[in-house]
């Protein structure tokens, strides 16, 4: 079975990485490549960031391995070239769709109600490119934005729920969780179970939060909802944590995966849309032959 991380982030600044920069970009690729051998994952989606992971290292990342790599981008909505940029989006090898905050930064939500992002979801929507929303707190105004654009593929990340370390949690961590499945009842509305480990109480295999989670799969079901960890926050050195600081649910890569594909309530059926299935079909995927081998300088 294919298994797909529909979102993790770069495994460490990049801000020492200059365009160009072949040697560098070649070895932290193969960093992130081995670490996802290591959990057992086939494929991955990276999540770019101006700031952490810029758009042209994923786009040199994605070309290098196409059937490994893919990539959501974060365009800046304000620009004046903002529609052509989100119409040529998928003309870019391993361009899945975009992403856009409104968590982030604090009150970034009133730009959504006032228009702000209007050019970009409308261009999306005419042209079938996904948007992912990191939207915690903020879901019955995606609500709002779900029923403007009805045939605009909306994929909620991290469950639309605060995570820790960077987000401080919710009281209780899911207490929000009804924001989420109000919005089971849009059809182009789904989720990624992205971070779900860091908002347990107990340790590994966090039967806490099951429960929840449960929940979550019953209301949108697996042809709706997609595995990821949105590692490398959970683990990892990033945005200065040197290391990130343990919390209850801090967790390795494979304790990320496991801790669901283990379970036995699922069908090998369910399996294989809810570990890559779902994100093939609903963000455009399409199945990349595994790339042969550079030759060796001695052969």
């Amino acid at each position: 079975m294919e298994i797909i991380d529909a979102h993790l982030h770069l495994p460490r600044p990049w801000s020492q990485w200059k365009h160009g920069d072949e040697a560098f970009l070649d070895l932290q690729t193969e960093l992130l490549l081995g670490q996802m051998d290591a959990a057992g994952v086939d494929a991955a989606v990276i999540i770019s960031d101006p700031h952490v992971a810029p758009a042209q290292w994923c786009a040199a990342a994605t070309a290098r391995h196409p059937d490994r790599l893919a990539t959501v981008l974060v365009c800046d909505e304000s620009a004046p070239d903002i529609a052509d940029q989100v119409a040529s989006a998928r003309e870019n090898p391993g361009v899945l769709g975009l992403r856009i905050t409104t968590a982030w930064p604090p009150g970034n939500v009133e730009r959504l109600r006032a228009g702000a992002y209007d050019r970009l979801l409308s261009t999306a929507e005419k042209h079938g490119v996904p948007v992912c929303v990191l939207g915690a707190g903020d879901l019955p105004d995606v609500a709002v934005v779900a029923r403007a654009y009805p045939t605009l593929p909306l994929i909620i990340d991290h469950l639309g729920l605060n995570q820790p370390p960077f987000m401080p949690t919710d009281n209780p961590p899911w207490r929000c969780l009804g924001q989420l499945l109000a919005l089971a009842d849009l059809p182009n509305v789904s989720v990624k179970l992205s971070g779900a480990p860091t908002l347990s109480d107990t340790p590994y295999p966090y039967p806490d939060i099951w429960p929840h989670l449960r929940q979550v799969l019953d209301a949108f079901g697996v042809d709706r909802c997609m595995w990821g960890t949105d590692q490398h926050r959970v683990f990892g050195r990033l945005h200065g944590f040197d290391p990130v600081p343990r919390y209850p649910g801090y967790h390795s890569y494979a304790q990320g995966l496991h801790y669901l594909l283990d379970r036995d309530e699922f069908s090998e059926a369910e399996k294989t849309a809810l570990f890559g299935g779902t994100l093939r079909k609903i963000m455009g995927w399409p199945t990349v032959p595994a790339s042969s081998p550079t030759p060796s300088p001695t052969g």
